[in-house]
C-alpha cells in the first residue's frame, strides 16, 4: 500500500515537487521600431502600456530589435549580421528558446539602395523563418508582422515602395508557410494618416502616444487569432494575496499549460458574488464588462465561495443569478462562447487573527466573516448547499462542470479546523495551490471540452479516468499510478521518491 501523508508537507518540500509550467517566451525581432528609437522607451514590446504590459508577458517577452536592420541579406545593414551585447542575434535568439517569434523586418528595406535586390527578399524572408524554425526545438510559432505605414521622413524610406512592394513579399511567404501575421499597417493607417506628428516623431519613428497606440493594435491583432479564454471569479481567481498575482495565479498558469495557441484573461476580482444581492456582486464590476468586450471562446465561471455565508446564502437566488449569468453571456458573446463552471473548493477554519474574524471555536473562525461572528466563509455550505446549486444549474443549462472541491483537499482528509499550510488563512491559496488549481482546470478542460494544450499527455480514457493530487512520500508500488503534476509518468515502481504533490487515479469518495 502507498504511504499517505497525514500531516501537513512544509512548503519547501513541496515546492520541490510541484511541476511548475513553463512560461510563454515570445522573441520581437526587428528593426529600430523594435528596438525603440531614438530612446529605448518608445519601442511597442516592453512596457506596462506596451505589447509586453497588455499581454501579461513582461517577463517573458524578449525585445531582439536591432536599428536600421534590413531583411535582405544584401542590404546596407542586414539583420542577419547584427549583435546584440556582444552576441550575434541569432544565437541569441536561438539562446532564448521563445515560443512565439514575430519578425518586424522590411521598412529600411524600401530605401532605394537596398530595394534593388527586392528581387531575394521573399528567398531571404523564407531563409530566416528556416532559420528560426530549424535550430530551436520545439520549433517556434513564427509571426509575420506587416510594417506600419510611413509619412514624410528623411531616411529616404519608402511608403509607396512599402505598400505595393514589401507588404506583398510578406504575404507571400505568410500564404507560403502558413504562417500567421500581424497587421501594424491597416489600423495605423487609418489613425494617424490625419495627423501623422501625433503618432511619428520623424514619418518613420513613434512618440509615445504612437508607441502606445501600435501595442493596443498589435495585442488586438494577436489575440484575435488565438483562443480566448475568459477566467470569472473572487479573490481566488484573481490571486489577491498572492505576491505576485499577475504572473503566479492561476488563470496565468492555466495559460502556460495550455500553451501558445491560447490567451488567458484573469477576471478575477477579491469578494465578488455571484448573487446580484450580495455585498459585491460581480454583474455591476468591470471586469465583468470586459468580459464581452473580450469576446472569449471559453469562460470558466467560479462564484459562490463568498455567497457560502450564512447571512448572505439564498439558493434560490443563487441558482436564478447564476442562470442569468449563463444567459447573458450566451446571448451577447458573438460567437456563443462554451461556459464550463467550476465547483468551489474547500474552505477551513483558520487562526482568527490571520483573518480578523471573530474566534468560534478554539481560537479559530471561518475566514472572513465582515464583521458578523460566525457569518464567514463556510464549508458546510460549500458542500451542502453550493456545489449542488452548481450541479443542479450546469444539469439544467447543459454546461459541463470540474470540481475543485475533492482535488483540493490533496488526498487528505478534510478537517474543518487543520488548515493546509498552503491556505493558510482557510480560504485562499498559496503559488502551490495555485500551481494546483491550474492543473485540475486544465485536465477537466481536456475532458470536459475540444480543447488541447501543449501539454501531449492525456489519460488512456478522459472520460472514465479522473486523476487527482495527492500528498505522498515513499516507494510507488505496482498498485497506483502515479504521476507528476506535469503529467509525466514519476521514476519507476520501487524507486523512492521524495515528498511532495502528485497526481493519482480518482478514488470515488462521497464528500465530507
Amino acid at each position: 500500500m502507498i504511504t499517505r501523508i497525514l500531516t501537513i508537507v512544509s512548503m519547501a518540500a513541496l515546492a520541490c515537487q510541484a511541476q511548475v509550467p513553463q512560461r510563454i517566451k515570445w522573441a520581437c525581432l526587428g528593426n529600430s521600431l523594435t528596438a525603440g528609437y531614438p530612446q529605448a522607451n518608445l519601442t511597442y514590446v516592453n512596457g506596462t502600456t506596451r505589447l509586453s504590459g497588455l499581454i501579461g508577458y513582461q517577463d517573458t517577452i524578449r525585445n531582439f530589435g536591432v536599428s536600421s536592420s534590413t531583411l535582405l541579406k544584401k542590404g546596407d545593414v542586414p539583420y542577419w549580421t547584427r549583435t546584440i551585447s556582444g552576441t550575434n542575434v541569432f544565437a541569441a535568439v536561438f539562446a532564448f528558446k521563445p515560443d512565439i517569434i514575430s519578425i518586424e523586418l522590411g521598412t529600411n528595406d524600401t530605401k532605394s539602395q537596398n530595394w534593388q535586390y527586392n528581387s531575394e527578399f521573399v528567398a531571404d524572408l523564407t531563409a530566416m523563418v528556416d532559420t528560426l524554425t530549424n535550430n530551436i526545438s520545439p520549433a517556434p510559432q513564427i509571426w509575420l508582422m506587416l510594417p506600419p505605414p510611413i509619412y514624410t521622413n528623411t531616411y529616404g524610406i519608402n511608403d509607396s515602395i512599402m505598400t505595393n512592394g514589401v507588404i506583398p513579399k510578406i504575404q507571400q511567404v505568410a500564404a507560403a508557410k502558413r504562417l500567421k501575421m500581424l497587421d501594424a499597417n491597416t489600423r495605423m493607417r487609418a489613425i494617424a494618416t490625419s495627423s501623422p506628428t501625433t503618432y511619428y516623431s520623424d514619418g518613420v519613428h513613434f512618440t509615445a502616444r504612437g508607441s502606445d497606440s501600435l501595442s493596443a493594435i498589435l495585442y488586438r491583432s494577436f489575440i484575435s487569432q488565438v483562443t480566448r479564454v475568459a477566467c470569472i471569479g473572487n479573490s481566488i481567481t484573481a490571486g489577491s494575496t498572492l505576491t505576485n498575482a499577475a504572473q503566479t495565479a492561476y488563470p496565468i498558469r492555466l495559460n502556460m499549460l495550455l500553451g501558445r495557441n491560447y490567451y488567458v484573461k484573469n477576471e478575477g476580482l477579491s469578494g465578488a458574488y455571484m448573487q446580484k444581492a450580495g455585498r459585491s456582486p460581480y454583474w455591476t464590476t468591470a471586469q465583468f464588462r470586459d468580459v464581452f468586450n473580450f469576446k472569449p471562446n471559453l469562460i470558466t465561471i467560479a462564484l459562490g465561495t463568498n455567497d457560502a455565508r450564512r447571512t448572505q446564502w439564498n439558493a434560490a437566488r443563487y441558482k436564478t443569478d447564476y442562470r442569468t449569468m449563463i444567459d447573458t453571456l450566451s446571448n451577447t458573446i458573438s460567437p456563443k462562447p462554451q461556459i464550463v463552471m467550476l465547483k468551489p473548493m474547500p474552505a477551513w477554519m483558520a487562526n482568527s487573527s490571520l483573518n480578523s474574524s471573530v474566534a468560534t471555536q478554539n481560537g479559530m473562525a471561518w475566514g472572513y466573516d465582515n464583521g458578523i461572528a460566525g457569518n464567514g466563509i463556510n464549508d458546510t455550505l460549500i458542500v451542502d448547499s453550493t456545489i449542488p446549486a452548481v450541479t443542479q444549474v450546469a444539469s439544467e443549462k447543459g454546461l459541463p462542470t470540474i470540481d475543485l472541491y475533492a482535488p483540493m483537499l490533496m488526498g487528505q482528509p478534510y478537517v474543518y479546523n487543520v488548515t493546509p499550510s498552503w491556505v493558510p488563512d482557510g480560504v485562499h491559496p498559496r503559488e502551490l495551490g495555485h500551481d494546483t488549481l491550474a492543473h485540475v482546470v486544465y485536465r477537466g478542460l481536456l475532458t470536459v471540452t475540444g480543447i488541447s494544450g501543449r501539454n501531449t499527455f492525456r489519460a488512456a480514457n478522459p472520460a472514465k479516468t479522473r486523476l487527482v493530487p495527492m500528498l505522498f512520500s515513499g516507494t510507488p508500488n505496482g498498485s497506483t499510478r502515479l504521476y507528476s503534476l506535469d503529467g509525466k509518468s514519476v521514476p519507476l515502481v520501487g524507486q523512492k521518491i521524495g515528498a511532495g504533490i502528485y497526481l493519482e487515479k480518482a478514488v470515488e469518495r462521497r464528500q465530507p
